[in-house]
């Protein structure tokens, strides 16, 4: 083989391998060591039921930390102004795609619980992404619960998100001196869509609850 012929296709070579080779951040977050890898289920299901009240198994991830590397994604959850009072605790890591991972995290304060997951991008080594998957808030007048189902619903062999909402409320009626009870379901659904999860319709929103029922704790 001609030198001129062997040097273009030694280039050739590295450029293909260059280019099929899985693309990977030169630094990882520090916050992916709190996570242990664990498969996922064709259907997991994330709820926070009754006899949550200990602390979930994890570890425990220095607030400081958290906070610092994901506060801006935080910002949503309303009982989590004070977040040097939460314990933030690092459940699993497990694999979306090959370019995405998600970490389950466990956040309590107070009475307040919460099961986020977030959304880790390889290639760019940043979250990039955070949903509540499960909730439980609220006081004496009124209570909110939240669960979600993490499974292939469109049959694209992604995961997808459905998530369901219970509201309940008692609410005093001074004219007839009793007390008014109200309970409300909803559910939303997202498909993830090239690097994120993204709400869409749902048709049939009855269909949907009936299919995905959540377990009430009140």
């Amino acid at each position: 083989m001609p030198k001129s012929l062997f040097f273009f296709a030694t280039l050739f070579a590295l450029y293909w391998n260059f280019s099929c080779s899985p693309v990977t951040a030169e630094k990882d977050s520090p916050l992916l060591g709190y996570f242990k890898r664990q498969p996922l289920a064709d259907t997991a299901r994330f709820e926070l039921e009754e006899g949550t009240d200990n602390e979930p198994g994890g570890d425990t991830i220095p607030n400081a930390l958290f906070f610092k590397e994901l506060g801006a994604m935080m910002t949503d959850i309303d009982y989590l102004a004070d977040s040097l009072s939460a314990t933030v605790m690092g459940k699993y890591r497990f694999e979306l795609n090959k370019r995405f991972d998600a970490c389950l995290v466990d956040i309590r304060q107070n009475w307040f619980k919460n099961q986020s997951l977030l959304v880790y991008d390889k290639h760019l080594g940043k979250f990039t992404q955070r949903i509540t998957l499960a909730e439980w808030y609220g006081g004496e007048s009124g209570q909110i619960l939240t669960g979600s189902w993490l499974l292939d619903y469109n049959g694209d062999h992604q995961k997808d998100l459905v998530t369901r909402v219970m509201e309940h409320s008692s609410i005093f009626n001074a004219d007839t001196d009793e007390v008014n009870e109200r309970s409300d379901e909803s559910a939303s659904l997202a498909l993830w869509q090239k690097d994120s999860f993204v709400g869409v319709p749902v048709k049939d929103t009855a269909a949907l609850i009936k299919r995905f029922p959540i377990k009430s704790v009140w």
